[in-house]
């Protein structure tokens, strides 16, 4: 074939390499059609690889070139838009175009051998079933609970339902047989009917909903709501819009744990098809809504942080539920973060986006400040109850029983005799953050990490944190031989035995990584709490984000004093949202609700600004010191990382970079520094931070500092990354 007429194809592929490849179509393969959006393989180096094509010219040059393999799709796999859309992600990241390409792509089809999608089951509750055929059909006590529980929270595959049952497919089996159920290839609710009416929606709520619903075009909104204030509601309103006129809406929120309650409040009052996306499901489910939302069969996704990838027939919305979520950014990779991208998606095809919290993000709060978003705010919960009641608790002033003191545990005794459940909130696992020895000082540290041990009471070990190595407890202290090794501290583990030794009658459900470990699991948790029997709640921050809880009326939060000595500039930014979100769990129904916090600095500053006042005072006083200081959203950031066995070597990579990058007067660079853990899992770790007033002269030292590090390939032996409005510093 003359030259002029082969073609050369330009593809991504998933590799941290910083531009496409080019290859040839070999004679074979030219009578096949072969588009830009198609999946192929190709040869690199000893692998075949699946990679996209991004762009087919004529072949002029061809040198050295190498043929593709083989033609993977018959129509266009990832289309054209999806593909721009990723270029301007690229281009703001700073990521190697294949790896942004490849992050939204489920894996399912980055294997080249992955045959045909299997079928998946997922049971669900026929429509328009009556009391009577219900009561007639159903006899078997495992029947009632596997259809009672589906009901309530289907649709689910079997294997999600074996706390339920011990052999739950049989017994779906037996009740489609009884036309009690129906069953479906996807995780979805498919264009049932309002089973549920609309609420009258408050004031603030219809103001919100009026002004989103008449906007035209790319607009970013922020849903300022206080806990409890309908949000939720808002955001089906305006889906119902959508889907009524025969487009589709993407839902993002922070966590799996997240999905079930909105996928099915939007699946009980949506006239159309509903679907979850997130890493929990197989690789074949996240393939197969991939798709279908792709070809506009599903109206409604309600995903996890990847799922602003997702490829969409006509979207039309974008929200983003607790926007302020770090969950939100990914935080190893490519460190991208969803909400961002939402905003970058949602003007790239035209349409509005929404940004819901009681706690914005101060950049969100900057934005709607300034005018660049339309602030919308709820003032009100729906149950016109006010918000809880805060008290701030001096535990220097209190005898404390393993966390708690005698007043608290008083306090938790007495909602659970008035029947009502109570949550004692602790960000940290375990029995004791530490232990150390009680003559001469020494403290338990990992081997590996610069970080202290954590003791487990449940396995006797002491564990890292950070690297999971597990330590046997020493007899004798390693540095003065002494036997007086005790612990320090309390964590979850310790609280839960403390209420336990002092509500010996009281049901204790501990909520953190040590106890909760699989999706199963965690349903099966909230399924108990969500009962309403009375019984003390132990938690980390599994249990501060999004559930509602109707019997909750007590909240108590333990220990925030930490936040106050942080080297981070955002850490009580964090810790506002998280004291908000955990204390919004309080009195969410028609019981007044109340919070107790203990701490040893009551007369802190920060006490006063956000519970005196309200999370807007807060964050305004917060920006002003920001803006004071030069730090974002009064700044843009990005950091260096960087990490190595050898301390020197990891030095000098991060100075050579410093040193060989223009300077700008826009732009100042700290550092090499140490990262605030400096040794994890036996790696050294530095930084350089670079902090400017523009985002233009900032990107262009980025770039200037990546084109130094790749073309002289200073970072042998170096594992490094860049993240572009880092969320925290370490």
């Amino acid at each position: 074939m003359p030259v002029s007429d082969q073609k050369i194809i330009r593809v991504a592929l998933p590799i941290p390499f910083a531009d496409t490849l080019s290859y040839l179509v070999p004679d074979h393969l030219c009578g096949k059609p072969i588009e830009v959006g198609m999946r192929v393989v190709v040869p690199f180096r000893n692998k075949q690889l699946v990679a996209v094509i991004v762009s087919l010219s004529p072949g002029d040059y061809t040198k050295n070139l190498k043929h593709i393999i083989e033609i993977l799709d018959k129509d266009i796999f990832l289309p054209q838009k999806n593909i721009e859309y990723m270029k301007k992600v690229h281009q703001y990241y700073l990521q190697p175009f294949g790896e942004v390409i490849f992050s939204g792509i489920p894996k399912w089809f980055k294997n080249k051998n992955n045959p045909k999608l299997p079928k998946e089951i997922w049971w669900q509750v026929k429509e328009n079933i009556s009391d009577k055929e219900i009561e007639t059909l159903l006899k078997s006590e495992k029947q009632k609970n596997i259809f009672y529980y589906l009901r309530d929270n289907g649709p689910l595959q079997s294997r999600s339902m074996t706390h339920v049952d011990s052999s739950p497919s049989s017994q779906c089996q037996s009740l489609l047989k009884k036309g009690l159920l129906v069953q479906s290839e996807l995780c979805f609710v498919d264009a049932h009917p309002p089973a549920d009416p609309d609420f009258i929606l408050t004031s603030d709520q219809q103001k919100a909903f009026d002004s989103i619903n008449k906007s035209s075009g790319f607009q970013t909104f922020l849903l300022d709501g206080i806990t409890g204030s309908g949000k939720t509601e808002v955001y089906i309103r305006l889906v119902k819009q959508f889907v009524n006129n025969k487009q589709q809406a993407l839902v993002l929120v922070p966590e799996i744990g997240l999905t079930p309650q909105l996928f099915h409040e939007f699946a009980k009052r949506i006239h159309g098809c509903v679907a979850v996306l997130h890493s929990g499901l197989t690789d074949a489910a996240r393939a197969r809504a991939w798709q279908k939302a792709k070809s506009g069969e599903i109206d409604v996704i309600v995903a996890t942080r990847s799922g602003i990838f997702t490829p969409f027939a006509n979207l039309a919305i974008i929200i983003v539920d607790e926007e302020h979520d770090l969950s939100f950014k990914q935080q190893d990779g490519f460190r991208y973060s969803a909400r961002d991208l939402a905003v970058m998606r949602a003007q790239f095809e035209n349409l509005p986006v929404i940004l819901g919290s009681a706690t914005p993000s101060l950049e969100t709060f900057n934005n709607a400040q300034n005018g660049k978003y339309h602030w919308l705010k709820l003032r009100e919960r729906t149950n016109k109850q006010n918000l809880p009641a805060i008290k701030i608790l001096d535990v220097r002033k209190h005898k404390m029983l393993k966390g708690l003191s005698k007043a608290v545990l008083g306090q938790i005794d007495q909602e659970l005799q008035q029947g009502n459940q109570a949550l004692v909130f602790l960000n940290r696992r375990g029995w004791s953050p530490k232990i150390t020895c009680q003559d001469c000082g020494w403290v338990a540290e990992c081997d590996h990490c610069d970080t202290y041990l954590t003791y487990h009471k449940y396995m006797d070990r002491l564990r890292c944190h950070h690297c999971e190595r597990i330590y046997g407890i020493p007899e004798f202290c390693p540095q003065c031989g002494s036997q007086k090794i005790e612990t320090m501290g309390v964590g979850t583990e310790k609280l839960h035995k403390g209420l336990a030794e002092n509500l010996p009658n009281a049901e204790i459900i501990r909520v953190d990584r040590d106890t909760v470990k699989t999706s199963n699991q965690w349903q099966k948790t909230v399924d108990e709490i969500k009962t309403g029997k009375p019984c003390v709640l132990v938690g980390t921050q599994m249990l501060s984000k999004g559930h509602d809880f109707p019997n909750l009326t007590l909240v108590v939060i333990v220990n925030v004093d930490n936040s106050f000595y942080s080297l981070d500039f955002r850490a009580t930014e964090h810790l506002s949202q998280l004291m908000i979100q955990v204390s919004g769990r309080a009195g969410r129904k028609h019981k007044k609700g109340q919070v107790i916090i203990q701490t040893q600095c009551p007369q802190n500053e920060f006490f006063e600004l956000l519970l005196g006042k309200n999370y807007q005072e807060y964050a305004t006083h917060e920006l002003k010191l920001r803006q004071q200081v030069g730090f974002p959203p009064a700044s843009f950031m990005s950091i260096i990382r960087a990490r190595c066995k050898d301390e020197k070597k990891l030095e000098f990579f991060l100075e050579t970079v410093n040193n060989n990058t223009p300077q700008d007067p826009n732009v100042s660079v700290l550092g090499p520094i140490p990262a605030p853990i400096y040794k994890k899992m036996g790696q050294y770790q530095m930084q350089l931070i670079f902090n400017a007033n523009n985002r233009k002269s900032l990107h262009q030292s980025l770039k200037n500092a990546l084109i130094m590090i790749r073309k002289d390939k200073i970072d042998n032996g170096i594992i490094w990354n860049l993240d572009i409005d880092p969320v925290n510093l370490s």
